[in-house]
């Protein structure tokens, strides 16, 4: 029985319309992946495994990796669901090559994860260990959102989302802050749901429900959580990557590899070889 930290977790995967974006992002990663000979992946801040589920399916050696025994628990539902074998471990930045035990092939960090790093030193920590996880010639893929845009224009929120599910109708919010030294961006993750039983409810012969004056907020209510996400814009991460031993840097703006406008795109795509 899932409890209400178990339904933040679910709701990530309410957010996100996974069929749409894995059929889109899908064959980035395949012809990446075919390009550069990869049969071992590591999915690490993997969440609930979509991707690594994923990339399983294509016969790769998969491993997930997540520091939420939440999130762990919705993956392991998923990778059921999907009759995958894939491997899903525990952990968090820093820790990806001891874990795994041997260098793999390709790593993924995707889904905005890599910013929950918080620091620069966490940054450096993190990017340390990818390297360290990865053979020689093998491949980086980082997705996060375009931190130059939102800086730069001190972006406020961004598309309300609205999905109708089993636990009622929601809408999941982004309301965005600045730290005052302009290194980290916080996000308050803002969820309305209403229950489903006002949906359902019997209504009068005037066609108005009969729990409108006993609930006039229409049983809608609100839940949020903050978190901070440490700035990672193209010339920070760039830098960065080189000093971890990280060569071929390229920045796209979307699954169709074409390059990022810092300007204008929502998010970002960085591949990187290891040295």
């Amino acid at each position: 029985m899932f409890d209400a930290k178990h339904n933040e977790e679910r709701e990530y995967d309410e957010l996100v319309d996974w069929s749409r974006r894995l059929t889109r992002e899908g064959p980035f990663f395949r012809e990446l992946f075919d390009a550069h000979g990869v049969r071992s992946v590591v999915d690490v801040g993997a969440g609930s495994s979509r991707h690594a589920i994923m990339f399983r399916s294509w016969g790769l050696e998969v491993t997930a990796i997540d520091p939420s025994e939440d999130m762990l628990a919705l993956a392991r539902e998923n990778a059921e669901a999907a009759g995958s074998d894939v491997r899903i471990v525990e952990g968090g930045f820093g820790e990806a090559a001891t874990l795994l035990g041997r260098q793999v092939d390709a790593l993924t960090c995707t889904g905005n994860a890599l910013p929950h790093v918080r620091s620069l030193e966490g940054l450096r920590g993190a990017l340390e260990d990818f390297s360290a996880a990865l053979g020689p010639g093998g491949v980086l893929v980082l997705h996060y959102l375009n931190h130059e845009r939102l800086i730069s224009q001190r972006t406020r929120t961004m598309s309300p989302v609205f999905r109708e599910t089993s636990g009622g109708d929601k809408f999941f919010l982004r309301v965005l802050d600045y730290t005052p030294t302009g290194d980290g961006v916080l996000f308050d993750f803002v969820t309305l749901v209403r229950d489903p039983a006002v949906r359902e409810a019997p209504h009068t012969i005037d066609g108005w429900p009969k729990t409108l004056e006993a609930d006039p907020t229409g049983g809608w209510t609100l839940r949020s959580r903050r978190s901070l996400h440490f700035a990672m814009p193209p010339a920070l991460i760039s830098a960065e990557l080189a000093r971890a031993g990280f060569s071929e840097v390229r920045f796209l703006g979307d699954h169709t590899g074409r390059e990022l406008d810092a300007e204008k795109d929502e998010s970002m795509i960085v591949t990187a070889i290891r040295a």
